[in-house]
């Protein structure tokens, strides 16, 4: 007989009404739904929820704005704008989603390894 085991995974959230200066570290998934003055880094997913304001610069494996960012973003995967995100700054990073309705003001870089055939 075998132990299952569940995984959690952690979610380091910082709510509507929240207002924060200064840098975010986390080795996790990041959703910000407050306001956020400084750099973030996360290994996991950052996640800008639609009531957000965020300015600062982001190294995130994954980025989802929602809401509003000002700053440059680096990721080594997908940087999606959603219908009511507005972004201004520069964004590098392997693949760019932009919806319909979104607001993107500056540079968009892609950035990944290209193998030779």
């Amino acid at each position: 007989m075998g132990k299952e085991v569940q995984q959690q995974i952690a979610l380091n959230l910082l709510s509507e009404g929240t207002q924060i200066t200064g840098d975010l570290h986390a080795s996790n998934d990041i959703r910000i739904d407050g306001e956020l003055k400084g750099n973030i880094s996360t290994k996991g997913r950052l996640i800008i929820g639609q009531m957000a304001k965020v300015k600062g610069d982001v190294n995130s494996s994954s980025v989802d704005i929602l809401g509003t960012m000002e700053g440059d973003i680096e990721s080594t995967g997908t940087v999606s704008l959603r219908s009511k995100a507005i972004f201004t700054g520069t964004i590098k990073a392997s693949y760019i989603a932009i919806e319909a309705g979104a607001i993107f003001n500056g540079e968009c870089h892609i950035q990944r390894e290209v193998q030779q055939k």
